[in-house]
């Protein structure tokens, strides 16, 4: 494998790990900040360790490549990814703007892509 596969390997990671954090901070569904019991969730500490490894990865991918072509592509993965899995596991609805915004940021990733 050479070593734009593995960056672009990383993005992915990086991007799937961030978007999997989030969704499972929402699973654990922390509502009161001084509740210890709470902060034991197991969701929530496999959504820290998620954030962890996706900061190391983002760390390795932006000294790979330009930060003003990956930065903006991976925010708009991220939140591709999770709107796309807050449907599917958490329920939740879609309405025509979002899909038309997740429309206009697939493009601009694309795009994005295009120029790397």
């Amino acid at each position: 494998m050479n070593t734009t596969t593995a960056t672009w390997i990383m993005v992915a990671a990086a991007v799937l790990c961030n978007a999997s954090a989030q969704v499972l901070m929402k699973v654990a569904n922390i509502t009161d900040a001084f509740s210890w019991r709470q902060w034991l969730e197991p969701s929530l500490f496999a959504a820290v360790v998620l954030y962890g490894l996706s900061f190391i990865l983002t760390a390795l991918v932006f000294a790979r490549l330009p930060l003003s072509l990956i930065s903006p592509l991976m925010a708009g993965a991220i939140f591709v990814l999770i709107s796309i899995s807050s449907v599917l596991f958490l329920r939740e609805s879609l309405d025509a703007f979002r899909l038309g915004g997740m429309a206009c940021i697939v493009a601009g990733i694309v795009l994005l892509s295009w120029s790397a």
